[in-house]
């Protein structure tokens, strides 16, 4: 049984690594500036429109985090090298099975999140001396809508859309540069904010997310990396002891590019439930 744990500054560490035979090579992170536009009166009402649909997401993420920050769940990973970067065709691969425990708390004002990975399946052919893309954090990024996270990202209102029947406002956020961040970069001199915007599919009169994507865009081009994106989807899930099923992620799809070559890990969260801990104590001899 193979244990990680990784600890963030903020919510979410994001890591990306390139796994090799005989190393373990962290991607450094560059980052991009993005010069705000002075406001007028488009702004205005955009703000205007926008403000109900975010507060409602961000109450649904204060609360979520204040009574249930603490679960577990299996997750299913498929880590894929593509054959090149116009093509889906996959190279080689693998899957492992994890039983994920995450934990989402605040400690000293600031939001933290601790995770831990045990490996439940190995994989029946093992492909450890070819390179793969690690990723793990991916499923905590919605926390972007928390309170605590307001003033470090512009978020502003596209048109709406349908998402499996359901109607949702698209909620586009980007990340202001020297703020705090729940997406982290782990390198070997420190960790540092990944600058990345995207897109969030909400319901507008419950805050409910149905759907996110993120990109970094062009903000990699310096360490060698074209894009790093991601696509989270959420769905309903009753767990033990409610009534009313909560919307968490039931999948995150995770794309690296360099300009010459493509990797995506695919993310299933499954059997979500309620992290109990169990501590046997021992009576000794009875008289």
């Amino acid at each position: 049984m193979i244990a990680r744990a990784c600890k963030s500054k903020a919510v979410m560490r994001a890591r990306t690594a390139f796994r090799t035979a005989a190393t373990t090579t962290a991607i450094l992170l560059s980052s991009v500036c993005v010069f705000a536009s002075p406001p007028d009166q488009k702004d205005d009402q955009n703000s205007a429109s926008v403000q109900p649909v975010l507060g409602k997401a961000q109450s649904q993420m204060e609360q979520f985090v204040d009574q249930f920050g603490t679960m577990r769940c299996d997750e299913h990973i498929v880590q894929q090298k593509l054959k090149d970067k116009n093509s889906d065709k996959v190279q080689y691969g693998q899957e492992t099975v994890y039983d994920s425990f995450i934990r989402i708390h605040f400690e000293e004002g600031k939001i933290r999140v601790f995770e831990q990975h045990n490996e439940e399946k190995w994989p029946r052919k093992p492909v450890y001396k070819k390179p793969l893309a690690t990723t793990h954090g991916f499923s905590t990024l919605a926390i972007i809508f928390h309170p605590y996270y307001a003033q470090s990202f512009r978020f502003s209102r596209l048109g709406d859309d349908v998402v499996d029947g359901h109607s949702a406002a698209r909620i586009h956020f980007e990340h202001i540069p020297g703020t705090p961040s729940p997406a982290m970069y782990q390198r070997f001199a420190g960790d540092q904010s990944i600058e990345f915007s995207g897109t969030a599919w909400i319901d507008p009169d419950t805050g409910t997310i149905y759907r996110l994507d993120a990109d970094t865009g062009s903000s990699l081009k310096e360490m060698g990396l074209k894009d790093l994106r991601a696509q989270l989807t959420y769905g309903p899930v009753t767990l033990e002891d409610e009534e009313q099923p909560r919307w968490l992620p039931v999948s995150a799809t995770v794309d690296l590019e360099t300009p010459r070559q493509h990797w995506r890990n695919i993310h299933h969260f499954t059997a979500y439930r309620k992290y109990r801990s169990a501590v046997k104590l021992d009576q000794g001899d009875q008289p």
